[in-house]
């Protein structure tokens, strides 16, 4: 396991936490510390690592951006330590039902520790707390309006992510870039990316990009096309990660979801 702590601009630190697992299948995690406030706890197998680096950064609080166990896995870990959270409460509640993940996600975070002790809220002012679903229900962002930098938890990623949880979904998300994108950020600070300059353009681009992607599986859908052939005619072949996650995480995965998307709001 491996945790560094490097400063992205002054009043602005990176804290990149990465495993043997993590880095063969090419993901690694950053949680940074903002205002005196650590934003994300990363995964599960660095949480040893991180309680050392908390004894050094001393945050006055934490904020989680959402429930996934790259995002949220030391949560469990922080309230022990009476550290005060701030998180939707559908992440509260999913951390203490602790849902089962696939094996893929296990070997390469580990399962998040119940939690089992209450937490402890805390206003993490000049800071906002910006609701930004679509990754996931409960998933919300952090917004500095004095420097106009924006913590953005999985909402970006990339502007070409091809590939979504079945359990995402699309046309929120492109809500919440857009809302995002009205902020008009200088900085966006990704979970998987890392720091993004320039970060209004990159959310514009990322909104036309997804825009349109909806609008061409919806049409191939129209055509007569089933799922799978348009994941391949849109998307592209499948991505490693597609077989790898048993299609959990893959192209066809996204297709799904924009399609139970169309169903469900008729």
């Amino acid at each position: 396991m491996g945790l560094t702590i490097g400063e992205v601009e002054p009043g602005v630190t990176r804290l990149r936490l990465s495993s043997w697992q993590g880095r063969l299948v090419g993901y690694e995690v950053s949680a940074y510390l903002l205002g005196g406030v650590l934003i994300d706890t990363g995964f599960p197998r660095c949480g040893r690592e991180l309680a050392a680096a908390l004894d050094v950064v001393r945050p006055r609080g934490a904020i989680v951006t959402h429930w996934h166990e790259d995002h949220a896995g030391n949560v469990p870990m922080l309230a022990e330590r009476g550290v005060r959270i701030r998180m939707d409460a559908a992440c509260d509640a999913t951390l203490r039902a602790r849902p089962p993940v696939r094996l893929y996600r296990h070997l390469v975070w580990g399962q998040t520790p119940p939690l089992v002790v209450p937490i402890h809220d805390f206003d993490p002012a000049p800071l906002a707390v910006v609701t930004l679903p679509g990754h996931s229900p409960d998933h919300v962002g952090v917004w500095d309006g004095e420097r106009h930098i924006l913590v953005s938890g999985d909402l970006f990623l990339g502007v070409k992510v091809r590939v979504a949880h079945r359990n995402e979904s699309p046309r929120l998300l492109l809500r919440s870039l857009r809302a995002a994108a009205a902020l008009e950020p200088r900085l966006m600070l990704d979970a998987h990316r890392g720091p993004v300059t320039d970060a209004t353009a990159a959310l514009r681009a990322k909104i036309a990009w997804l825009d349109r992607t909806i609008g061409a599986i919806v049409d191939a859908h129209a055509a007569g096309d089933g799922p799978r052939a348009i994941a391949r005619r849109v998307l592209g072949r499948e991505a490693a990660v597609g077989y790898v996650s048993a299609g959990e995480y893959s192209k066809l995965a996204f297709v799904q979801a924009v399609l139970r998307e169309r169903v469900e709001g008729g």
